[in-house]
This record gives structure tokens, C-alpha cells and sequence, in this order.
């Protein structure tokens, strides 16, 4: 049986649903729970085609490479959501 990850969101929720119906730090597990699943097919992928990138592959890099940037981006905002209210105080 798969365990959800959150009660707030399916696990099939569009992007949008889980921005809307999870926290930040759950929106932030749940990618990277995402971001491990692509980078075990990524690896089990080269492995199969001789250690050349298959298309397969290449797709998986590629929403890794989305994924990490999302990440990176709200950590920005949250990082700078805590600076302005510890300047503010």
C-alpha cells in the first residue's frame, strides 16, 4: 500500500491543487519525494543503455532539472519572506 505523502492533497493532484492545498514545507516534501522517484528511474535508465543517455533518460533529467529550479525558487521566496521580517522587527 502507498502512503500519501499529505492528507491535503491526492497523490494525482495537479500542480496547482498542490500549490493551493499544501504548505510550503509540505509543497517542498512532496518534491522532493517527486525528485528522488525521477532520479531512481534516471539511474535504473543509464544503467539499461550502456551508459548512454536513452531519450527516456533525458525526458527524467529534464523534470529533475524543473523540479530543482522549483525548489530553489520558493526557497528564495521563503528565505526572503524571513529577511524582511527579521529587518522589519
Amino acid at each position: 500500500m502507498i502512503k500519501p505523502l499529505s492528507s491535503n492533497a491526492s497523490m494525482f493532484a495537479t500542480e496547482q491543487e498542490l500549490r493551493n492545498k499544501l504548505t510550503t514545507k509540505e509543497y517542498v516534501y512532496v518534491k522532493l519525494a517527486k525528485l528522488d522517484e525521477h532520479i531512481t528511474d534516471l539511474l535504473h535508465m543509464t544503467e539499461k543503455t550502456n551508459g548512454e543517455l536513452s531519450m527516456s533518460a533525458s525526458s527524467k533529467y529534464n523534470t529533475i532539472q524543473e523540479i530543482q529550479q522549483d525548489l530553489l525558487r520558493i526557497n528564495r521566496k521563503a528565505n526572503n519572506k524571513t529577511t524582511n521580517i527579521i529587518n522589519n522587527a
